[in-house]
């Protein structure tokens, strides 16, 4: 994962050159171009591109890789591979348009893609329609044929495996509560039975999803699509829900989620696992959540994350 990046470095405006470039890649017939920065997300900076020919425009999505930590130019050709191949199977996923690893157009790698005409819909207080058609929109996609996806699509290991992988990089800041997990969970790693497995989108939040008029029309930011555990997919949108929302939310978004797909098999530890990086990275959650218009503390956020925690631990 990379570097979460300020918000002032998200919004930074695309000088006009780059916006020149850009143009001429993707429409040299263009007579004006634009760009607005997108709200939302915490490692990369997105903006909404417009081609404009007189009347007529095309808007289309633009992701940086800014100060991206890591390989960017693999991360590029990864979400590439990953977004032709859903895009192919899933109307809810934007089209791949151009692909730069290189950063040759602006200096900086990034990813063309579709642009999914609508916005992020933050919760109300009101939110159990709202978490039905995350739980929905999750088990359509959960129900793609795997046979439909290439023989070299991105593949989940074991449980024990995927907890390593969380695990094999430790807080900045020492966390009691993250040292409480690990060892509770490593124990019981390896005994978890799987659940047949799926396409998962890995980092299902309302932030990455597209709403117009109260409809779910749209689910961005495909870069950790995978075949794994649905368990894994469901408990990440579950710990965001129970940190948006509280706990009763996140169990009406399993209880959709459950009626469309059936039950999940040792739910409580994936849980778990999920809550592993929040510890982490919440004050950088917040912000992000701040962001998109929610009225969410630290401190609330936090006591949230351990009722949570707590909760799960006594199921698990």
């Amino acid at each position: 994962m990379s570097a979460a990046l300020t918000a002032e470095r998200r919004r930074r405006p695309l000088p006009g050159e780059h916006l020149a470039r850009l143009r001429d890649a993707l429409d040299p017939l263009a007579t004006r171009v634009t760009a607005r920065p997108l709200a939302g997300g915490i490692d990369t900076a997105t903006y909404a591109l417009r081609l404009e020919h007189g009347a007529a425009a095309r808007e289309l999505v633009v992701r940086v890789y800014r100060d991206w930590q890591g390989d960017a130019g693999a991360a590029v050709r990864h979400l590439h591979e990953v977004l032709t191949a859903v895009a192919a199977v899933s109307a809810l996923a934007p089209r791949p348009i151009l692909a730069d690893g290189a950063g040759e157009l602006i200096g900086e790698p990034l990813m063309v893609m579709s642009f999914l005409p609508g916005a992020p819909q933050a919760p109300t207080g009101q939110d159990d329609a709202w978490a039905e058609q995350l739980a929905s929109a999750m088990a359509d996609f959960h129900a793609v044929p795997l046979e439909r996806l290439p023989n070299d699509f991105p593949r989940d290991g074991t449980a024990a495996e995927r907890l390593a992988r969380v695990l094999g990089r430790d807080p900045d800041v020492r966390d009691p509560l993250w040292d409480t997990l690990a060892s509770r969970l490593a124990p019981v790693a390896a005994h978890v039975v799987a659940n047949p497995p799926v396409l998962i989108h890995s980092d299902f939040w309302f932030g990455n999803t597209i709403w117009r008029e109260g409809r779910l029309t749209g689910i961005i930011d495909w870069d950790g699509a995978r075949i794994a555990d649905p368990a894994r997919d469901v408990a990440s949108a579950r710990n965001d829900l129970a940190l948006l929302s509280g706990a009763r939310v996140a169990d009406v978004f399993l209880a959709r989620y459950v009626s469309e797909r059936g039950p999940l098999r040792d739910l409580a530890f994936w849980d778990l696992v999920s809550s592993l990086p929040p510890i982490r990275w919440l004050p950088h959650w917040v912000e992000g959540y701040t962001e998109l218009g929610l009225d969410l503390s630290l401190p609330a956020a936090r006591a949230r994350l351990e009722s949570w925690i707590a909760d799960a631990l006594g199921r698990l």
